[in-house]
């Protein structure tokens, strides 16, 4: 019998595999140690999966801008930089300057708010419920397009982001639009915007967009050249051509015209013999 115990303690230790398979045996056969075993392995996983979530979550916060300690200052350097680059490669960029909000006219700010954001100056800087309905919308047609984006958001997307269409980056740009608005003021989030949209072939900025299209300053515009420049907005570039070298309004374009004119009158931001005057107003002279 010694021998034979000798022999199989020679084997164990020659055959590892051995090793395991019996002890996994041992394991099945006491149902106490193959329970703790299994509870000791789900912890471990259940740790490890905690800790690599907090790290992601450490690492996706650190890399978003952070507002408190930016400041406007330091998010309007931000935006300048942006279009620094973005005109880089152009030849002969059209003038780009900074124009604070108090040099443009009330009318053509309320303008472009009540086409792209009406609830701007009510909201928090998210419309959770537009982004829900979005996000299902993307679900049900297989593709991540979104839309359903605030001033506040446009903003940060215009300053930190690319256009990627990802549901990574819309969660980044959602935690960052609302660090943009617990630190900045509507007014100072408007600014940026006014100064980071693209009215054209590379015009960036309200004023720059003012000389271009009607040769004059932000200050001088009225509502009627306010809405103009919203219905360019959405896809400048191909609007600048479709629209402003064609002399050719569509008839949404003309519907889109006169509801942002309604809007202005009903939230009484032009009076109803301006909405007369405006809604009779020569697109192209």
């Amino acid at each position: 019998m010694f021998h034979i115990k000798d022999e199989i303690i020679k084997d164990l230790e020659v055959n590892p595999w051995l090793r395991l398979r019996n002890r996994f045996i041992r394991l099945i056969l006491s149902p106490y140690k193959l329970l703790k075993s299994i509870l000791m392995i789900t912890g471990a996983l259940v740790w490890l999966g905690t800790a690599l979530i907090a790290f992601a979550t450490f690492t996706l916060l650190e890399s978003l801008p952070h507002f408190d300690q930016l400041g406007m200052e330091g998010a309007k350097k931000d935006a300048v930089q942006r279009i620094e680059v973005r005109l880089s490669d152009v030849e002969n960029p059209k003038p780009f300057s900074w124009t604070k909000l108090e040099k443009v006219n009330r009318e053509l700010l309320y303008a472009i708010v009540m086409s792209e954001d009406g609830e701007f100056f009510t909201h928090q800087g998210i419309d959770y419920d537009a982004l829900i309905n979005a996000i299902g919308e993307n679900i049900k047609r297989r593709e991540w397009s979104f839309g359903a984006s605030t001033i506040s958001q446009q903003t940060i997307k215009n300053i930190y982001f690319s256009n990627n269409k990802t549901l990574y980056r819309k969660l980044k740009e959602v935690i960052a639009t609302n660090r943009l608005e617990r630190n900045l003021t509507k007014n100072e989030i408007l600014e940026l915007y006014l100064n980071l949209v693209e009215f054209g072939p590379d015009i960036y900025g309200i004023d720059a967009a003012a000389h271009y299209y009607f040769n004059a300053s932000a200050a001088q515009l009225n509502a009627a050249q306010g809405a103009f420049l919203a219905i360019l907005m959405p896809s400048p570039r191909k609007y600048h051509f479709t629209i402003f070298q064609n002399k050719h309004l569509a008839k949404r374009h003309r519907k889109k015209y006169r509801r942002i004119l309604q809007d202005l009158r009903y939230k009484e931001y032009i009076s109803p013999k301006q909405y007369q005057t405006y809604i009779k107003w020569s697109f192209f002279k």
